[in-house]
């Protein structure tokens, strides 16, 4: 795969190359400066030999000096003269022509040595290069396919470079985005479920207060016990849409995320006296009694609000499946381990079979009342388990039910 030239390339390239520039001019310009110094030496030298020769052969014309001086027939003889008295050890033997013929093929090696030092960096910095635009264009198309929703996770090649940790953020990011993706589809299904569901536990109650309406509209000559009776009814009908719609606002709330717990200390005694409070209508309307036995120092640590819807459906539900004139008992633990809340009803009880699905949402099983919306139990446990406690089932036909909450000390 060739490089593709882009902005930072191209800069990196003239960096590269403006380098080799002022590196060849600077290798230059120091030859070129030791060479001027080294001319300048040797005519220095050659000026002291003239002038002590001129001044001790003043009978010797100037031009026979410089003939001499320019004569290289008995060099030979020279150096080994000059050599005995130790001038060859400052100066050398050659003259400034050799020496220049030297500095210039010094220059011309530093050049070439300079050039293919460059080259050879050239030529790793392209496959350097090029190995790194592979590895970016891999994690583009990478890019790409999770824009298309692929998810694809690779952990090949992982080195400890840059890239290196950039594939891996983007490989921790898939995975997020793979959880997203999935918990979004999850949430879509269970919102198509819900509205689905909704419209199912809406429609009988509607359909009843319609007919009801109806034959109020068509029959003005109504007895009166019979219209107190249809009026009751429609109350009755309307109350409980009423609190469906409520309580699936409440679990729709939940499921988005958007409850922001506050978390305090709460007293179970009060909180348990608030529901039996809140629920003193329904109690009376079938004759009904809750006991509550809560130690004062039992205590957890939950959103008051939260945490009292979450007991009076259990409350509320306990309270459906017990005879009229019955009782439902409320009890409280505490040790050091745990707080526990259990609330028990003598209805008829649960099958097994039903108990695993009892905590579904909308699940109306053989033990629930023909107009139970089956979303109440499932909004307590939500609730509980948002508070990191737990909630069971214990029950046995023909005694009754207790459903039990946990919550950890803190």
């Amino acid at each position: 795969m060739k490089v593709y030239w882009n902005r930072e390339l191209k800069k990196l390239v003239l960096g590269f190359v403006g380098t080799f520039l002022f590196g060849c001019l600077l290798v230059n310009l120091i030859l070129g400066r030791y060479t001027d110094y080294a001319r300048t030496e040797y005519n220095r030298l050659l000026a002291s030999v003239f002038g002590n020769v001129a001044a001790a052969y003043p009978e010797v014309p100037e031009e026979e000096i410089v003939k001499v001086l320019n004569d290289n027939e008995n060099q030979g003889a020279g150096e080994e003269i000059l050599r005995q008295y130790g001038v060859y050890k400052d100066y050398g033997a050659a003259s400034f022509g050799v020496r220049e013929k030297q500095f210039s093929d010094l220059k011309l090696g530093a050049n070439i040595i300079l050039f293919l030092l460059y080259f050879l960096a050239g030529i790793l910095l392209y496959y350097h290069l090029r190995k790194r635009q592979n590895a970016v264009y891999q994690l583009t198309d990478y890019m790409e396919a999770l824009n298309r929703e692929g998810y694809r996770l690779e952990m090949e090649e992982n080195g400890e470079d840059e890239l290196s940790g950039l594939r891996n953020e983007i490989y921790k990011l898939t995975v997020l985005l793979k959880e997203q993706a999935e918990k979004a589809t999850e949430q879509k299904k269970a919102l198509a479920d819900t509205m689905v569901n909704i419209s199912h536990q809406l429609k009988t109650p509607l359909t009843s207060v319609t007919v009801l309406v109806d034959n109020l509209v068509e029959n003005p000559e109504m007895e009166t016990e019979t219209r107190q009776h249809f009026m009751t009814e429609i109350t009755r009908q309307i109350t409980g849409m009423s609190w469906l719609i409520t309580t699936m606002l409440k679990r729709a709330r939940l499921d988005a995320g958007v409850v922001e717990l506050e978390r305090k200390r709460l007293r179970v005694k009060e909180l348990v006296e608030e529901v039996i409070q809140r629920l003193e209508l329904a109690t009376e309307w079938k004759n009904l009694t809750v006991s509550a036995e809560i130690p004062e120092e039992a205590e957890i640590v939950a959103d008051a609000k939260w945490m009292a819807e979450a007991v009076m459906n259990i409350v509320r539900n306990a309270l459906e499946h017990t005879p009229v004139g019955g009782c439902v008992e409320i009890s409280g633990e505490q040790n050091e381990i745990y707080t526990q809340i259990v609330i028990r009803d003598h209805g008829a009880g649960i099958t097994e079979e039903e108990q695993k699905k009892l905590f579904r949402r909308f699940y109306n099983g053989s033990s629930m009342r023909e107009d139970s919306a089956g979303i109440g139990l499932a909004l307590a446990k939500e609730i509980v388990e948002k508070h990191d406690g737990s909630i069971s089932v214990d029950s046995h036909a023909g005694i009754g039910t207790a459903f039990i909450l946990r919550f950890l000390r803190q």
